[in-house]
């Protein structure tokens, strides 16, 4: 069985089915349902004589595990991937979000790109070095988890609290959150090897309560909605690291918008901002603004409760992401001199979430293994470290130490950005080459 060639057309058909099934399987978050999808994977790892379990964090909240063992002890990878996904405004989708219909060489379903997809490729992995026999040296690790869409409390940091042995590798590989696109001569895919870290911010405000028809000069929505705009308006400064070196020095000769030499004076922090304001590619450069500093961007603002009564208190609330190097005391510091000095009054901040950042090195031997497995399925690959400025559940191994790679196959921004929108899709060429890439990338490290 391990001599004969894999029959990429079978193989391309089973997934798609499957793909297809789990995607009809609503598990939006909240309130998650993921036992249902647990449930799912589980049925199909049985149906190969693989043993798993399922463990609920809550009710409803399954999470499914699994390993392929090998003659080593320790195991090597962990292959993750969510269960959950976001809510799906269905009367604007053209097709039913979780209808996981097949048409026109795509993948429809809330979860196709986010992240759904990922465990399909990992499960045919297991399932194709099972069917041919193929003993690993190290062990192989297969999780689907809980509740990252929400912070993974219920997923993989409860794993971790109560299970941790069930986690155990050197190394991770997970979402990517990212996307690639083809330059004049080469296509190039991004691995997420590290990520900014989330914490969200409220801004509150105090003021003078009155009448709406008596207009004073103490009402804090004036406030409130000056801090808005100078937010939204304000350019942190720029900030360089091991990650966003790379992603630079790498797109560098692909980009095509200007001469190399100008593209790399994004790596001078005086010079920066002055480049990317020269950037006519909206999506390139909102990018590289993520990249290369902290962003802090309102969502939310709440005040009064009565069209003719002036409030005494407001709030916002601001999504602000980090930087490796940085944390939330100094950008919360940051944020109150920028307010202060553009004559915001009366107001406090207030943090919530964890704000860590993460980076993972690019000198492994399973960084080493999906790029050459890239370059294996498709000669024009490149492969270019990428920070995800999105926060996934990597976070949690790699602030122990344990590397974590997140791996994406779209060659189109306009794909990835139906990511959380409408009409969230994959290709089913993107899809195939992912499992080709992924089977290739595991036996280099687990049959080495």
């Amino acid at each position: 069985m391990t001599g004969t060639p894999i029959d990429w057309n079978a193989v391309e058909k089973e997934a798609v089915d499957l793909l297809s099934r789990y995607l009809q399987i609503d598990t939006t978050n909240p309130p998650g349902n993921e036992t249902d999808g647990a449930r799912f994977l589980q049925s199909q790892l049985e149906k190969e004589q693989i043993e798993s379990e399922v463990l609920e964090s809550r009710p409803g909240r399954g999470n499914v595990l699994t390993k392929y063992c090998g003659a080593a002890g320790e195991p090597e990878i962990l292959l993750l991937h969510h269960i959950d996904v976001v809510p799906a405004e269905a009367p604007k989708w053209y097709h039913p979000p979780f209808s996981g219909r097949v048409e026109n060489g795509e993948i429809w379903g809330r979860g196709a790109q986010d992240c759904k997809f990922l465990g399909i490729m990992q499960l045919m992995v297991f399932l194709l070095l099972k069917r041919r026999g193929l003993e690993p040296e190290k062990h192989l690790v297969y999780a689907a988890t809980a509740d990252e869409e929400a912070g993974g409390i219920w997923g993989v940091h409860w794993l971790m609290e109560h299970h941790p042995e069930k986690l155990r590798a050197r190394s991770v590989i997970n979402e990517g959150v990212g996307w690639g696109f083809p330059s004049r001569e080469n296509n190039l895919y991004f691995c997420q090897v590290a990520e900014k870290g989330a914490c969200w911010m409220r801004i509150s405000f105090e003021g003078r309560p009155g009448h709406g028809s008596l207009p004073h000069g103490e009402n804090c929505l004036l406030d409130m909605a000056r801090a808005v705009t100078v937010l939204a308006e304000h350019d942190f400064p720029a900030q360089i690291n091991a990650t966003s070196r790379q992603l630079i020095e790498g797109l560098a000769p692909e980009q095509g918008l200007m001469p190399p030499d100008r593209f790399l004076e994004l790596l001078q922090e005086g010079r920066a901002h002055e480049v990317l304001d020269s950037i006519e590619d909206d999506a390139l450069r909102g990018l590289l603004v993520a990249t290369l500093q902290n962003t802090a961007v309102p969502t939310v603002v709440q005040a009064g409760g009565k069209s003719n009564v002036i409030p005494g208190e407001g709030h916002c609330e601001i999504d602000c992401r980090i930087l490796p190097g940085s944390d939330s005391e100094k950008l919360k510091q940051q944020v109150h001199d920028i307010l202060t000095v553009r004559g915001c009054r009366n107001f406090t901040i207030t943090f919530r979430g964890e704000g860590l950042s993460s980076e993972s090195p690019t000198d492994t031997q399973l960084y080493k293994a999906i790029h050459d497995s890239f370059l294996e399925n498709d000669p024009r690959a490149r492969v270019i470290p990428y920070m995800s400025p999105g926060a996934t559940d990597s976070r949690f191994f790699r602030d122990r130490g344990i590397p974590a790679y997140g791996l994406q196959f779209d060659l189109s921004v306009e794909e990835v950005q139906r990511i959380h929108g409408h009409n969230e899709r994959i290709g089913v060429n993107q899809f195939v080459l992912g499992i080709k890439v992924l089977y290739d990338t595991i036996r280099k490290c687990v049959y080495s």
